[in-house]
């Protein structure tokens, strides 16, 4: 009997040192995988962004404007985006989401369905972290009233990790602009709304069936904010959402909206 005791100690013993072993093994996989995204993102960034735009050409001395007549100042994206290269490494890609100060520098792709991005890099391969997509219902050169962009918050703070920050005003305030640059048009993001949702809560809505609905939405959306802002929108005006899951509880979804503004 004693022996039959030590029998299944031993087999316990070996039991939990093969789950402790497991756990380790999965942790530095993880761990591996995040720096292994991170230089990929690290390196794409650095292959097609370029953060500083050169000075323009001097005019010639006819177009050079009067004292009378200044020159009009094109507000741009922070980023310049190389996409022919980017389209030689995936087809799907619609644009560079960037947040100035932050982590947040990303490619943004879309597929067929709202799956195939969640755990794949832009190229297809297998990554944990995913990359950010447009869902797929969505035009894919934004012209749609409501745009969704999808990204994973990453315990290491990569990919969309600090967007449900924006539930907090000192933060907002100190990034209350988004940029995003897409192939035929650049726009700056003026964030208005941040909030906890369901995960098929209103803000979901992509089509709406005239202007007095689609402004009942952004209505909606303003209503729900957990933080203040006092940048103008109307049922003209075009927004895009940026969805994520959250910590603060089980099965919710932090959603950001703003409006774009084309630029430069």
């Amino acid at each position: 009997m004693r022996r039959v005791g030590r029998t299944v100690l031993t087999a316990l013993c070996i039991l939990l040192a093969a789950l402790l072993l497991f756990s380790i093994w999965k942790v530095f996989s993880i761990l591996h995988e995040y720096k292994a995204a991170e230089r990929r993102y690290n390196s794409l960034s650095s292959d097609v962004v370029m953060t500083s735009r050169p000075s323009p050409s001097p005019a010639p001395a006819a177009a050079v404007p009067t004292a009378e007549e200044p020159q009009e100042e094109i507000e741009r994206s922070p980023v310049s985006v190389d996409f022919a290269s980017l389209a030689e490494r995936s087809g799907d890609v619609v644009g560079w989401l960037c947040l100035p100060d932050t982590v947040i520098n990303y490619p943004v792709v879309q597929g067929s369905d709202n799956a195939y991005y969640l755990n794949r890099f832009l190229d297809g391969t297998p990554n944990s972290g995913g990359t950010l997509f447009v869902d797929f219902v969505c035009p894919s050169d934004f012209s749609g009233k409501s745009t969704i962009i999808y990204g994973h918050n990453m315990r290491d703070g990569s990919m969309f990790a600090l967007i449900d920050d924006y539930i907090d005003q000192a933060f907002f305030d100190a990034h209350p602009i988004m940029y995003l640059n897409t192939p035929s048009q650049n726009y700056k993001v003026e964030i208005f709304s941040g909030f906890v949702s369901d995960p098929e809560g209103f803000a979901y809505q992509t089509s709406f069936a005239d202007e007095a609905a689609f402004g009942a939405f952004l209505d909606k959306l303003i209503a729900s904010s957990s933080v203040s802002s006092t940048v103008n929108v109307s049922s003209a005006d075009r927004i895009l959402l940026l969805s994520t899951c959250t910590y603060t509880d089980l099965d919710v979804r932090f959603i950001l909206a703003g409006k774009l503004v084309p630029i430069g």
